[in-house]
């Protein structure tokens, strides 16, 4: 039942109910955040489901989708419609992931819903944005990396430009819109209004790069791809040793004074090209040979230990499953491991925010696409045969697995 609209307060978070019509990885990835944290969340999929379920044989949305319920809908008829517009009605958030403009096709846009609901938040996140000339085109994360600078200063000097492993602009963009949707409900307890949030993946990409913009503005010199090294220290990047690779970060004196004491070149100390670390910086390369020709002799966990002991900031370089087997992150209890009902044995990340020493449960897994259809339309006051007659004309999708 929808709340009276006059009703400022929320009780606790998990009276909050966020209508989720995103896909790929951002949107979906804020709404996993609310969820975990509590908030009642239902995903609202097109017939065909979110086009990023088969991904990875189903890795994607298994790990953005949890603690959700789903529900499928095609909005290009009217009943689906106004099943879609009872849900907005009683919503606290609604997120979309649309391309600027499509949302309004669909009569879902913000002035409609605005209309409708004057207390919702609404969140649109996009490539670049609900305004600019670029605002129509279609983003991904990597279009954002590319149009930044910082496909430009990531790889090896010399190589084509990289692109970052991991979806982090998406990843920041979600965040993003979580930081945004908080303010906007404590905005809301004030005023009794909604907003409309934007957030884009430029417009994340941009602001991971301000320290190197700003720097750029100072001097107009351009950020360079360093490999694994950083422009602003040195020795400060990764090095091979005799069975791996590991990270040394000398950031002050203390620290080179002390890389040098334990392996045994104390004789660079006095060596001018070494000198500061502006010097080391200057001759970068020449001081990398040095140190990694003493390293290749080395076991990488026996340095690490020596490094680690001596307070120096250091890092064996895991693949992932060595990540996942690490003492401290099984300490850390983040990883939840579980038999999930479509895609079998899955190790998901659980949203890393320790409340007096507990992170936010996994409550339930991705769902089917459709799986609470009938749940859902039977809160909104539909009946059995009502909701029999949606089905039958495809104008709602129930329980089916896509894998």
């Amino acid at each position: 039942m929808r709340r009276n609209t006059e009703e400022l307060a929320l009780n606790s978070f998990d009276e909050i109910n966020v209508l989720d019509m995103s896909h790929a990885v951002a949107g979906p990835l804020a709404c996993m955040i609310l969820a975990d944290m509590g908030a009642q969340i239902i995903k609202l999929e097109h017939p065909n489901g979110d086009h990023f379920r088969p991904l990875l044989g189903g890795a994607y949305y298994a790990a953005l989708n949890r603690n959700k319920r789903g529900i499928s809908l095609d909005l290009r008829q009217p009943e689906a419609k106004e099943a879609a517009l009872k849900l907005i009605e009683r919503a606290d958030v609604f997120l979309e992931t649309f391309t600027p403009g499509t949302i309004d096709e669909l009569g879902l846009g913000y002035e409609t819903v605005r209309v409708l609901n004057p207390r919702i938040i609404y969140c649109s996140i996009s490539g670049f944005g609900q305004t600019g000339p670029y605002r129509r085109l279609p983003g991904y994360d990597v279009v954002a990396q590319a149009m930044c600078g910082i496909m430009l200063c990531t790889g090896t000097p010399g190589d084509p430009p990289v692109r970052i492993g991991a979806s982090w602009i998406d990843a920041g963009a979600g965040m993003f819109t979580v930081i945004g949707i908080l303010k906007a409900l404590m905005d809301r307890q004030q005023t009794g209004r909604g907003k409309h949030i934007d957030v884009s993946l430029m417009d994340t990409a941009l602001s991971w790069m301000s320290p190197l913009v700003a720097r750029y503005s100072m001097t107009g010199e351009l950020p360079q791809p360093a490999g694994s090294a950083l422009a602003s220290f040195s020795p400060y990047q990764v090095f091979q040793c005799k069975d791996g690779y590991v990270f040394i970060g000398a950031s002050t004196e203390r620290f080179w004074r002390t890389l040098c004491r334990l392996l045994n070149i104390e004789h660079l100390l006095k060596d001018p090209r070494f000198a500061t670390n502006a010097d080391r910086i200057a001759n970068r390369e020449q001081l990398s040979e040095l140190i990694e020709a003493v390293l290749r002799n080395m076991d990488r966990d026996y340095l690490v230990e020596q490094l680690r002991d001596a307070g120096m900031p250091c890092a064996p370089v895991l693949d992932v499953g060595q990540a996942l087997a690490d003492s401290h992150v099984r300490a850390r209890g983040i990883l939840h491991e579980w038999e999930h009902p479509e895609y079998g044995s899955v190790t998901q990340i659980k949203t890393p925010i320790s409340e007096d020493g507990v992170m936010p449960a996994i409550r339930s897994p991705s769902p089917f696409l459709g799986q609470h259809t009938r749940e859902v339309l039977g809160e909104l006051g539909y009946t059995a045969a009502e909701i029999d007659k949606l089905v039958e004309k495809g104008a709602a999708i129930t329980a089916k697995s896509t894998k």
